[in-house]
């Protein structure tokens, strides 16, 4: 799993104690859902910003010449390498639109940039066939094994563009995973079945769209 992947590397950059509990790489999420004139979904713009700790790892060897800036070739291409490998999590996103789930597939041209000590990673996802026009639809971002928590800025984190008949309203989760903060230990993450997935619920907020 993608998310394994991920806790590698931020248990790598922090060192033994990040191995305690999960989570272990924190995602402020950014989202962009566009429908079609006759309110199909036709895509969902993502953007990810990691925590310093993660970004820290994942761009190691990225600037080729020594002076701590990535390269911008370097980060599409890790870009790409990062979307392609999150295929097998469903990328992390979970839609259902009019109650049936909707399976995606990566879009083209994913982008990465790292600023102020952060990695973003700007991607784009489209569904897989015909999904017909949307009446409602729900959205959300999570990690059932809670190896990644993903939160919601405290800003306007999501839009909807489009279909201006559609309404889009942004359910935020009970409770916000402060970057650093491990909420449930390994053991019980991995071992007790359903545990992770549950500890989760609660940091998992989501984008709620009708049309008429």
């Amino acid at each position: 799993m993608i998310g394994r992947v991920l806790a590698a590397g931020a248990m790598l950059c922090g060192g033994a104690g990040a191995a305690l509990a999960h989570p272990h790489v924190w995602v402020q999420a950014r989202a962009e859902l566009v429908l079609d004139g006759k309110r199909n979904l036709v895509a969902i713009r993502e953007s990810w910003t990691f925590d310093p700790e993660y970004s820290a790892f994942a761009v190691l060897n990225l600037d080729s010449k020594r002076d701590g800036v990535p390269d911008p070739a370097k980060l599409d291409a890790m870009a790409v390498e990062r979307l392609e490998a999150m295929a097998e999590t469903a990328y992390f996103t979970q839609a259902k639109l009019n109650g049936r789930p909707v399976t995606f597939k990566g879009g083209p041209s994913p982008k990465a940039r790292y600023a102020q000590g952060r990695l973003t990673i700007d991607f784009t996802l489209v569904p897989q066939g015909s999904t017909g026009p949307v009446r409602n639809l729900v959205v959300s971002f999570d990690d059932p094994d809670f190896y990644v928590a993903f939160g919601l800025p405290p800003d306007d984190p999501v839009k909807l563009s489009g279909s201006p008949d559609c309404v889009l309203r942004l359910n935020r989760p009970a409770r916000q995973a402060k970057e650093g903060e491990q909420l449930i230990p390994d053991e019980e993450a991995t071992g007790t079945p359903g545990a992770a997935a549950a500890a989760a619920a609660d940091y998992t907020g989501r984008l709620l769209v009708a049309c008429p």
